[in-house]
């Protein structure tokens, strides 16, 4: 057993618990060769933080501080690849963080010791709100996770970044849809790069993400899943889009074993690497290194498609269907968007298509 007690030193209990994790990491990297299901390797790595950070917290903060914590970022989301951040936010009074600024230190000291690449933020409610008049901010906590928080502190939380107070859905959306066509712009608007970026790239998991942001501002949903209610996304499409989803976090988990850090870059001396790891065998030759890129460039390419159809539905959820403007006596504009006057054109003549 790990040890939590007051009597063991700092020092013992991250030696201690750097071997614990170490372990569990190896146990998953082993997963990972074997083929097990991507989420479940993601989820395993956040739930086995998710006890080291507790314990971290329950050795340094007073059983009865007036403190809450919540994971948040992509660990918030509760997918956590080998070499990611660990974002944490702590929420109190400003009186009760003074008071406990330096066993909170202490714990964060702790959780570098144990290698674990922390980032935090100490705020009040009032200050989450004022933070989240950054764009990036707000993104972060909507994926806000309690490690230790009650109810009460969950929905004050939510309340601090609802709707009412900052970002309304309209400014929400064309913000998140400008920050992804900078990101695009980086990039060439492609995602047939040689070296193309795994999270951050066209049609990459940012772009995934970036859907589930605007759901969750837009029409109050917490998952793409939940749009098919909505008639915002169909069955087919959801399916498609966690294939993809699946098949690039996949490369990107590969990605940060064969580099060793967290490295979201595809680069070429690593494409053989992770291509040999993928497909088992010691050395990739050519063939199967284009393999894997072709895999990659079809599923970014998925990810566009389907996120171009989803940012139109956004919009129109948020502005109407907007005016018909005809062109001619088969198409028409509707909010710089082209359409078809005729519901059901092509009406099954494939020659009108071209």
């Amino acid at each position: 057993m790990p040890p939590n007690g007051a009597d063991c030193g700092d020092a013992a209990w991250v030696a201690e618990a750097r071997e614990a994790l170490a372990a569990h990491d190896a146990r998953l990297t082993q997963g990972f060769d074997a083929g097990q299901h991507i989420d479940r390797l993601l989820a395993a790595r956040a739930n086995a933080v998710d006890g080291w950070v507790r314990k971290a917290w329950a050795r340094c903060i007073p059983g009865d501080a007036a403190l809450a914590l919540f994971a948040v970022g992509g660990y918030g989301r509760g997918e956590l690849f080998p070499h990611s951040d660990i974002d944490l936010l702590v929420i109190g009074a400003s009186g009760v963080q003074t008071e406990h600024a330096d066993a909170l230190s202490r714990m964060l000291a702790l959780l570098w010791d144990l290698g674990l690449p922390v980032g935090h933020a100490v705020r009040s409610f009032e200050e989450c709100t004022q933070a989240a008049s950054d764009v990036t901010v707000l993104t972060a906590l909507l994926e806000a996770r309690p490690l230790l928080a009650n109810l009460a502190e969950v929905r004050a939380l939510m309340d601090a970044i609802g709707v009412d107070k900052v970002w309304p859905a309209a400014e929400f959306f064309q913000a998140k849809r400008r920050e992804l066509e900078v990101r695009h712009a980086r990039f060439g608007d492609t995602a047939d790069n040689l070296e193309p970026n795994i999270k951050d790239g066209p049609g990459g998991l940012r772009d995934v993400q970036n859907l589930r942001w605007m759901a969750r501002r837009v029409l109050g949903v917490y998952g793409t899943e939940e749009l098919i209610a909505l008639g915002q996304l169909g069955v087919d499409e959801h399916a498609t889009l966690e294939r993809e989803r699946r098949t690039l976090s996949r490369l990107r988990f590969g990605l940060h074993l064969v580099a060793g850090k967290a490295e979201e870059r595809l680069r070429f001396d690593h494409q053989k690497t992770l291509a040999a790891r993928l497909h088992h065998v010691d050395e990739a030759d050519n063939p199967l290194v284009e393999k894997m890129m072709q895999e990659f460039y079809r599923s970014a390419s998925v990810v566009q498609r389907i996120s171009e159809r989803m940012l139109q539905r956004f919009e129109e959820q948020i502005e109407g269907e907007g005016e018909l403007i005809p062109i001619d006596a088969e198409f028409a504009t509707r909010r710089g968007y082209l359409v078809a006057r005729d519901d059901v054109w092509p009406g099954g003549d494939l020659g009108r298509v071209f």
